[in-house]
């Protein structure tokens, strides 16, 4: 007769208890997370792993060091992708340059020693801020290669340099040098005709103009209005030796007007700056 079932429940617990004490075993036998037995997860690098540089553009150059011009023979220059915000002043003693790329970096200007790089082929300059070129640009001949796109500029407009032709640029900046001039002459003869004596002196006093016999009303005969331009035109003179442009002998002279409150006579160059707008010389 065979037995009651309830017979045979004591082995059956008791081969799953084997089995539940076999799978507590193997669970001891693993290592605990975080002990020091424990072997680093896949993604950890190993000791024995090389560090690794970071990647491009994390580290980024504000600047460039003066002795950089020491390296008179350097043919090629790539600083482009960085937060550059000016080249060396004295970038043009690098009299081998035949390259240089700056693109994508903060650059508001060219300093005037750029002009003497005569040995310069290719140059890009695209993604800054650049506003204005220099007129004597025209007068580096080995130019083949210009890049200066997505730039904010204004001399010349954008527009005359999406062609990347260093002729029409050229051209562009002497027409506008030209145009510069007669403004200015203009705005001479403005502030001749207009300014009194007082302000004369301010004015004198605002831009360091030079001071002479003739500008002394009660030994001179020269009427005011010829004093007047011709301190202006040795002002001119002397600046032109920096080399400032027209245009920047124009603003420095319009600051300095508004600064003594000449009123009148900023009110005659604005409206000579709105009539200008509209026509050529």
């Amino acid at each position: 007769m065979s037995s009651p079932p309830h017979a045979e429940a004591p082995e059956w617990r008791s081969r799953g208890l084997c089995r539940r004490q076999d799978r507590a075993l193997r669970r001891r036998r693993r290592p605990i997370a975080g002990s020091s037995a424990a072997a680093p997860p896949p993604s950890a690098p190993l000791p024995t792993a090389p560090t690794q540089a970071p990647p491009p553009g994390e580290i980024q150059l504000t600047g460039l060091p003066e002795e950089l011009s020491n390296m008179t023979h350097l043919k090629e220059l790539d600083i482009s992708n960085n937060a550059i915000r000016a080249l060396p002043r004295n970038i043009g003693e690098l009299r081998s340059l035949v390259s240089l790329n700056a693109s994508n970096n903060q650059i508001s200007y060219l300093p005037t020693s750029f002009l003497s790089l005569n040995d310069l082929q290719q140059i890009n300059l695209s993604e800054n801020n650049l506003t204005a070129l220099p007129s004597g640009i025209y007068n580096l001949f080995s130019l083949k290669e210009i890049n200066f796109d997505n730039n904010p500029l204004l001399r010349p407009p954008m527009e005359i340099c999406k062609g990347k032709q260093l002729y029409t640029i050229a051209r562009y900046l002497q027409r506008a040098d030209e145009r510069d001039e007669k403004i200015l002459e203009k705005i001479f003869k403005i502030v001749a005709n207009n300014i009194t004596e007082t302000n004369f002196t301010f004015l004198r006093q605002k831009l360091n103009l030079t001071k002479s016999e003739t500008d002394m009303p009660t030994q001179s005969k020269i009427s005011l209005s010829e004093r007047v331009h011709l301190a202006l035109d040795i002002w001119k003179t002397e600046n032109n030796n920096l080399p400032l442009t027209a245009a920047a002998l124009r603003d420095q002279l319009i600051r300095a007007l508004t600064m003594i409150g000449a009123h009148e006579i900023m009110d005659k160059i604005t409206a000579l700056k709105l009539f200008t707008c509209t026509i050529k010389f």
